[in-house]
């Protein structure tokens, strides 16, 4: 298994009015195996620190998938981890739409194809095992893209393979189609202050935010909850 005992950003948040908005979320039916996978995974996730978006970000993406309907049949998700973003980006499409999810640990790969089957989604859910840069030049384009990589496992060498990620994915990305990317804010220390040093994986996102707020061809903003989430539509 890849090294992860780096911070992660709880799924859980401190901030009370996110706090209300998860509870309410919370109250909104799920179908029951579907939900029962996903307390599990949310427990599991708790316990172990494995990285997941969470209920509220969770529905937040889902929301924003089914809004876009029979518009998005193909997602691709970077970053599978156990499975619990590639869960709600599946439950939000419509009949015959589809989520290729990459994920570089084989071990998490694997947990994530059992949660995936147990939750009824297997379907809806192919799993690549791998890099993404290597992945990704031999797929073709998709409607919705996710990404949710471990950041010090592609950014720790090199900060400048955050803005690659960007193109590559913008290159995949159809016209008007929509990029989400997670932990805009780097676990917080985007909105931090000056760092005189900061880490290559800080150094990176902060690259990719200012080059995907400054692109010609999105339109989007960064929505401030959780760790902050990237919402931008291809324009051109």
């Amino acid at each position: 298994m890849i090294n992860t005992e780096l911070p992660i950003v709880p799924q859980d948040s401190t901030d009370l009015r996110e706090i209300f908005a998860t509870a309410l979320v919370r109250q909104a039916p799920l179908p029951e195996r579907l939900n029962t996978v996903m307390l599990e995974m949310e427990t599991i996730a708790r316990d172990e620190g494995i990285p997941v978006i969470g209920r509220l970000e969770g529905a937040i993406v889902r929301t924003l998938t089914a809004l876009r309907g029979d518009a998005v049949t193909r997602v691709l998700d970077i970053g599978t981890a156990i499975g619990y973003s590639a869960l709600w980006l599946a439950y939000a499409l419509p009949e015959g739409g589809k989520v290729t999810s990459i994920e570089l640990d084989p071990e998490r790969a694997a947990r994530a194809a059992d949660f995936i089957d147990r939750a009824g989604m297997a379907d809806r859910v192919e799993i690549l095992v791998g890099d993404a840069f290597e992945l990704i030049p031999q797929l073709g384009t998709y409607d919705l893209i996710f990404q949710d990589i471990m950041k010090h496992a592609y950014f720790g060498s090199d900060p400048s393979f955050a803005t690659e990620l960007l193109k590559l994915s913008k290159a995949h990305l159809e016209p008007n189609g929509v990029l989400m990317i997670d932990n805009a804010f780097c676990g917080g220390g985007v909105v931090a202050g000056e760092h005189a040093h900061p880490s290559n994986q800080l150094a990176g996102v902060q690259e990719m935010n200012k080059a995907l707020a400054e692109d010609p061809d999105f339109t989007g903003l960064i929505l401030p909850v959780r760790d902050g989430l990237w919402i931008a539509q291809r324009t051109a």
